[in-house]
């Protein structure tokens, strides 16, 4: 069965990026999977006050929804250009949803594909934490520039946890195709299991993968500075990690691994909670 890859792309308030709508592109032709797009058109509920409006609601309610289906008709053509280009097949379809429930709308329709490819941007930030919770299925995050597309060397961010495991079963299809495996763990930063982890890159080498370990001390830096710094000294094309190892809401207060690559991945980035 070909690889099945979700492209949420929203309209409202600012579109989608082309960039985005390029490197899913390019990365489901690489990758020989086929690419179902989901364009999102915003309603706007009629909103009734007993006092007179100081502003015209429904007109700006009107334009918004135009707004939205002016954007959609935009990333559409823009869809079916890029695809005619790169020689594959795009699927698209389209979802009639308001605002506040495009996250749970794009969640379940991640739930019948292998993966969702998304891009961290600051417009985009509640869009991926709701599908990387709320879809059951691994996000692919790429940086807010273009992608190669190739998945030939890949890193894990090693820890040990729950979300790790379901990020490499997610990964499986990728791991699998991959000529060079890099094991990274930051040894200050949380405790490590190092048996766990030396049983792990046992069973990569005996499935016939290439493994090289790399253990890395913090010293004061953010955990993800140095995971990703890590995957760009090997090369790395695709980082894996666990999202969310902590709550949401904890992560927000405290800071966490998955709020620092949330918040500006240097490489394209595998995650799932």
């Amino acid at each position: 069965m070909k690889p099945q890859f979700h492209l949420p792309l929203t309209t409202y308030p600012d579109p989608s990026s082309f960039t985005l709508l390029q490197n899913a592109i390019t990365f489901a032709r690489n990758q020989s999977a086929d690419l179902n797009v989901t364009i999102a058109r915003v309603k706007i509920p009629n909103v009734h006050s007993a006092f007179p409006p100081i502003l015209d609601i429904a007109k700006m309610s009107a334009d918004a929804e135009g707004a939205s289906r002016d954007n959609a008709e935009f990333l559409t053509q823009a869809t079916r250009d890029y695809a005619e280009t790169a020689g594959i097949s795009a699927t698209i379809s389209y979802l009639e949803t308001l605002e506040s429930q495009i996250g749970e709308a794009f969640s379940r329709r991640a739930r019948i594909h292998d993966c969702s490819l998304m891009e961290a941007v600051p417009t985009a930030r509640s869009l991926v934490e709701s599908i990387l919770f709320d879809s059951g299925r691994p996000v692919i995050l790429y940086p807010s520039e273009p992608s190669c597309g190739r998945v030939d060397v890949i890193a894990i961010a090693w820890d040990g946890s729950a979300t790790l495991a379901r990020a490499l079963a997610g990964a499986r299809q990728f791991l699998d195709q991959s000529p060079k495996i890099v094991l990274i763990s930051v040894v200050d930063d949380k405790a490590i299991d190092e048996d766990l982890h030396d049983r792990f890159s046992a069973a990569l080498r005996k499935g016939g993968l290439s493994v090289e370990v790399a253990k890395r001390r913090a010293d004061g830096e953010l955990a993800a500075t140095v995971l990703q710094g890590v995957a760009k000294e090997y090369r790395a094309d695709l980082l894996i990690a666990g999202g969310y190892g902590h709550s949401r809401l904890r992560e927000r207060l405290l800071g966490g691994v998955t709020q620092s690559f949330l918040a500006g991945p240097e490489i394209p980035m595998l995650l799932a909670h």
